[in-house]
Order: structure tokens, then C-alpha cells, then sequence
């Protein structure tokens, strides 16, 4: 696992994606998962700002990582995209739309069928993953196995109210549901690429804790990037402010 401690997480880490798109298209599909919060929208921005210096837009696959449902047992659906607590409408508003009009290029998510969602075998060439209130990524709660692939998940109290806290993301007002769709461990051990991005004084406390495991504990999701059939393919992006 690498380490790198940046002034501009948006650039760094927007000019890695620019590099392993402009590789990956030569040959065929680009295929990203990336989180749909307040963490990466400054990475948004900088990708959209300079997407002409970008290549093949339209071989890049924007992949749903996570998203939120609506129903019970085996009655679930993704709530509407119009639905304040839409991860893929968050996606659409600021990142796809944006990119959509800049590029010329229709960009859309890929999204696994809730009735078959195990079956959901896209690779992931770049995953992102930002780090959550309980050392959370995406919608894998505490205690998840790392034999899970994509899932279902009942979402902790504190998960689902972390989103709509003020000042915390463009989700203020939404109503989070108790389950969501979400990638699982599988999909992190199976990436090409892994960064994990960590930002601001509220998650220096989180930041310490993450970078203190020397193994996998399911009770810390996101410790999963040290499990070794992924670590050598991991870099960790920090700005200065988490480690002060």
C-alpha cells in the first residue's frame, strides 16, 4: 500500500484517473467506482474542468457502487433518481451531467438488477473509496465478511444520519432508507486499481485510526485494503489537515 500526502486531493488524484483512463481505452473499457458524497466532488470538479485533456469519454463506464432502496425482504427496488437520498441522482447532478455537456459524450451509470445483484460481474479497473463515520466504505456496514461481493445492506443509525448532518453533502433533507445496494469486500480484493481519499479535520480522528491496521477487521471496513490480496494495488491519498 502507498501512501501520499497531497496539497490538491482533487488534482492528484484526477490526473491518476486521466492517466489509467487514457491506458485502459487503448485496449478497450474503463470501467470506475467512485464515492457519491462531499468528499470527491472537488475531484469532480477538477475532472470536469479539465476533460478535454482527457481521452476516449465514450469507453469510460461510470459504475454505482452503492445506492439506496425502497420495500423489505425480497421486495426491494432503487428509490427514484429524483428521490433526494439517490446516490445515482447525486451522481447525475454533480458529476455525469456536468461531464455529459463538457465532453459531448451521454454518460450514464451501470447499476447491478436488485434481483440478481450477485450475479453482477463488471470489473472495476479504478475504485475510489472514501472513508465513513465507522471506518465504512460505500454501503458495507461493520461486520461484513470478506467473502461478500455485491449485497444488500441494512445501514447502521449512524451511517444514514452521518449523510444528512448540516454541512455534510447536497443529501441535507434527504430521507435515508434502512437498506442499500452496495459493492462488498469481492469487489475491493478484485480491483485493478484501489484509492482510498481522505480529506478535512473532521476525519483526522477516522484517518489515524485507518492508518494504525496492520490487517483485515471486518469491524473497520475499510481496513480491507490491507488484506494482501489487494494491498500492493492500493494508494492512500491524504491532505496535510488529517495528519496534524
Amino acid at each position: 500500500m502507498k501512501q501520499k500526502v497531497v496539497s490538491s486531493l482533487a488534482e492528484s488524484v484526477g490526473t491518476l484517473w486521466r492517466e489509467l483512463q487514457k491506458q485502459y481505452t487503448q485496449q478497450g473499457n474503463f470501467f470506475v467506482a467512485s464515492p457519491l458524497s462531499s468528499t470527491p466532488l472537488p475531484i469532480y470538479d477538477w475532472i470536469i474542468k479539465n476533460a478535454h485533456t482527457f481521452t476516449n469519454w465514450e469507453k469510460t463506464k461510470f459504475v454505482l457502487m452503492d445506492e439506496m432502496l425502497e420495500g423489505e425482504k425480497h421486495l426491494f427496488s432503487y428509490v427514484p433518481i429524483t428521490d433526494p437520498a439517490s446516490y445515482e441522482g447525486f451522481a447525475l447532478k454533480h458529476f455525469l451531467n456536468p461531464l455529459s455537456e463538457k465532453v459531448s459524450v451521454n454518460k450514464e451509470v451501470i447499476k447491478p438488477e436488485i434481483t440478481t445483484i450477485q450475479s453482477f460481474k463488471t470489473p472495476l479497473d479504478l475504485l475510489i473509496l472514501a472513508l465513513g463515520m465507522k471506518g465504512n466504505y460505500a454501503n458495507v456496514m461493520p461486520g461484513m465478511s470478506e467473502q461478500t461481493g455485491w449485497h444488500i445492506s441494512h445501514l447502521i443509525p449512524e451511517f444514514r444520519q452521518s449523510h444528512t448532518q448540516e454541512g455534510s453533502s447536497s443529501y441535507e433533507g434527504a430521507n435515508f432508507r434502512e437498506y442499500g445496494m452496495s459493492l462488498g469486500p469481492q469487489q475491493v480484493l478484485n480491483a485493478k486499481h484501489v484509492i482510498v481519499i481522505i480529506s478535512g479535520e473532521k476525519k483526522r480522528e477516522l484517518g489515524k485510526k485507518l492508518l494504525s491496521y496492520k490487517s483485515f477487521d471486518p469491524e473497520f471496513p475499510l481496513s480491507i485494503i490491507y488484506h494482501p490480496k489487494v494491498a500492493d494495488r492500493v494508494e492512500v491519498f491524504l491532505t496535510k489537515d488529517v495528519l496534524e
